[in-house]
């Protein structure tokens, strides 16, 4: 594989060493990538840190840490998405009502209702997120 294929499947962010987010089989060791987030600067600023772990022509997958109080902004999804909590607690507020989740439960969200997240312990999720080119 050259170096432009590498930069087409792969994502550049700060240091991070670049992997493939896409193709046809892809493997992912959950604890040691909530580590590496741990690690970087940004969780030890910010108390936040993401990553993107599977770009697919209809799926995102995204890696998220937060500390305890920490929030994930209000955002609309254009597809439906899934809030999987790996450890820890939060609150997902969603217009209807506040939603609490801990570890070994998922959530899904319709498309273009408005979330957000807010951290009440220190937690890691993935973020499932339905992806068109709408």
């Amino acid at each position: 594989m050259d170096k432009r294929q590498r930069i087409a499947i792969s994502e550049f962010v700060s240091d991070r060493t670049p992997r493939p987010l896409t193709g046809p089989l892809l493997t992912f060791d959950l604890p040691s990538e909530v580590a590496q987030l741990h690690a970087e600067p940004i969780w030890h600023t910010h108390g936040h840190n993401a990553r993107t772990l599977l770009k697919q022509r209809d799926l995102r997958v995204v890696l998220v840490v937060l500390r305890e109080g920490k929030h994930v902004q209000e955002h609309e999804a254009s597809e439906p998405l899934a809030i999987q909590p790996l450890r820890g607690a939060m609150r997902v507020h969603v217009p209807t009502e506040i939603v609490e989740l801990t570890a070994n439960q998922l959530l899904s969200i319709d498309k273009r209702v408005p979330y957000g997240i807010e951290a009440t312990e220190d937690c890691e999720l993935l973020l499932w997120v339905g992806w068109s080119k709408d």
